[in-house]
């Protein structure tokens, strides 16, 4: 009995002693959590893997951060806007804060919009806010007037909202893509300094004018939380400087890095060239009002002789294909032919009056064939294409006189200028009326060439009235054959979008229409 008693005693001291060790090493283990080693560790990996932060270099310097105006792209690319249809790579309109629409008739569009979306200020989106946010993009717009046509808009449901346009507009849905119609809260537009409350996965954190637009994540986006947690917008205009602050490592991503320089960035193992075909052209402007370009013949000399065959191989590196006309040839609309000179330049320039004096140079009433050409910095490779069409027509005896400025679009509100260098989206919505109406309207600002054409249009006219895509297609290539035909622009290029990115960032992939650059899929290895 002795003996089991003393057993039993041995049992239940060992028994206290081993819990007494267990107790110790928890308040041990609690002891490391309080003081930040053990929870401290896994807490910080947690924030380590939320907290990442992106830098961009920059193509442009937006003036504002207002999205209904002309800093919409701007907006967009932040991550910050978003807009009732999205485009997909096959410029195809998909949904997006609407999730849903049909045509009731040729000129009434319904359209259901996606439920719980919050705005950045807390608000929830319905169809009263998404009206509200269409009109004043109307209002502040002319691009997004132009795009719409609409005659009135209705919100005949919490979540439902009815666009009632002057005429059939078969593009509607595609251009609501536009970023000029940003969704915002119209209340949180209380001045010039406000930031717009908006829907995107990111909210705007700070601008500094000239400098940077900084983003951050919002907690209470409606899709996929953000990745990240703040992307910043460097602007950069200097391509080169773009592709130095790549190198240094000073930025993440570089937009619009300089063509001639991505064999060097593929050769550095931290950093990747991506690039993708665009709807993007590169294209010479003449001002119809110039002294010299005001005449047909001498655009169709120019035309002539632009080697675009050796800018696409010599200057682009391959990076685009050349350009026929407004549109890339991957579009049903961009099937067109430039138009074959009739004669040589020589035969042309001398049936018009030109001669050539001692020096090689054509004259007319003692006055050289003498022009200014206008480029800027933004793109790189069009001062290089500058440099180019300069040493062409100075062999076949015109002169060129190339001047840089900062602010291209500025400048062509001048008219001290002969030509010039210019790049746009011409298919931004996977339709051609958007360019077509900037850019040939007599009405509109975006008409650089001050280009007027009765014919012209009337097929514009035509265009906003086709009732199906195969009968736009039609309508676009007999618009095409007329500017073809009299030259108000020279089509040079059609441009891959070519970025330098950093090793380890993801998401981040080259789209046709260029403004979806941060997303909330868009990430950077720790």
């Amino acid at each position: 009995m002795k003996s089991n008693c003393n057993r039993y005693l041995w049992f239940l001291c060992t028994g206290l002693l081993l819990i007494a060790v267990l107790v110790l090493a928890g308040c041990s283990a609690a002891d490391r959590i309080s003081d930040g080693s053990a929870k401290g560790e896994s807490s910080s990996g947690q924030q380590a893997a939320t907290d990442k932060k992106l830098v961009m270099a920059y193509t442009w310097k937006p003036s504002g951060v207002d999205p209904h105006g002309d800093n919409s792209w701007d907006v967009m690319r932040s991550g910050a806007g978003e807009t009732l249809v999205r485009l997909n790579e096959k410029l195809e309109p998909v949904a997006w804060l609407a999730k849903n629409w049909k045509q009731d008739s040729p000129t009434v569009w319904t359209l259901s919009l996606q439920d719980k979306v919050t705005f950045h200020d807390g608000k929830s989106m319905d169809a009263a806010s998404v009206k509200a946010s269409l009109l004043r993009s109307i209002e502040k717009s002319h691009l997004a007037k132009d795009l719409l046509d609409v005659k009135s808009i209705d919100a005949s449901g919490p979540l439902t909202l009815k666009i009632t346009t002057n005429q059939p507009n078969a593009a509607l849905v595609s251009n609501l893509a536009d970023p000029s119609t940003i969704v915002l809260d119209v209340a949180s537009m209380k001045d010039e300094q406000s930031y717009p409350a908006m829907t995107g996965a990111f909210k705007i954190k700070a601008f500094n004018k000239d400098q940077s637009l900084v983003v951050e994540r919002f907690d209470g986006y409606w899709g996929e939380k953000a990745r990240l947690a703040e992307a910043t917008m460097k602007f950069i205009t200097d391509g080169n400087s773009r592709l130095m602050a790549l190198q240094s490592g000073e930025v993440d991503v570089a937009t619009d890095i300089p063509v001639d320089n991505a064999e060097v960035l593929k050769k550095n193992d931290k950093l990747q060239v991506l690039s993708a075909p665009s709807v993007r052209t590169h294209m010479i402007v003449y001002n119809m009002g110039s002294p010299v370009f005001k005449d047909a013949a001498n655009r169709q000399v120019v035309d002539s002789l632009i080697p675009r065959a050796s800018i696409v191989s010599a200057v682009m590196r391959g990076y685009g294909t050349e350009a026929s006309s407004p549109f890339p040839s991957i579009l049903p609309f961009g099937k067109a032919e430039r138009k074959a000179l009739d004669g040589t330049p020589e035969q042309l320039l001398t049936k018009d009056g030109w001669q050539k004096d001692a020096q090689g140079t054509w004259t007319k009433q003692g006055k050289p064939f003498e022009v200014t050409l206008l480029t800027f910095p933004q793109r790189p490779e069009l001062s290089v294409m500058a440099e180019v069409i300069q040493s062409q027509l100075l062999k076949e005896g015109i002169q060129v006189k190339i001047r840089k400025v900062e602010n291209i679009d500025e400048a062509l509100s001048k008219n001290d200028w002969d030509f010039a260098m210019y790049s746009m989206l011409t298919a931004h919505t996977g339709e051609p009326q958007y360019f077509m109406d900037t850019f040939y309207s007599s009405k509109s600002k975006a008409n650089v060439s001050r280009y007027v054409s009765k014919p012209l249009e009337d097929i514009l006219g035509r265009l906003k009235l086709a009732k199906n895509t195969a009968e736009r297609n039609a309508v676009t290539l007999q618009a095409l054959d007329i500017i073809n035909t009299d030259l108000p622009q020279s089509f040079i290029v059609h441009p891959d979008n070519v970025f330098g990115v950093k090793k380890g960032v993801e998401g981040f992939t080259p789209h046709p229409i260029e403004y979806y650059y941060i997303t909330a899929q868009s990430d950077i290895a720790k």
